[in-house]
């Protein structure tokens, strides 16, 4: 028998606090095609709680003259 693990899906009002990003600038995010990713099953917009920590990870920066912002998901 295969095991699957659960996915932690998170509406957008959930998902803001965890990457500081208010619901309003995740729903232009996603209009513009930026990360983070997100899943749309008919008209409900989720985010998989792993999905949130990647993009989180890819915006660490060690130096200040790093760009802040991620224009493009490489993935």
């Amino acid at each position: 028998m295969i095991e699957y693990a659960p996915r932690v899906l998170l509406n957008e009002k959930q998902a803001g606090p965890v990457v500081g990003l208010k619901p309003c600038t995740l729903g232009k995010r996603r209009q513009l095609g930026l990360p983070p990713k997100f899943l749309k099953i008919g008209r409900k917009v989720l985010y998989d709680q792993k999905d949130l920590e990647a993009f989180l990870d890819r915006c660490i920066s060690r130096s200040t003259v790093q760009p802040k912002v991620i224009i493009e998901d490489t993935e």
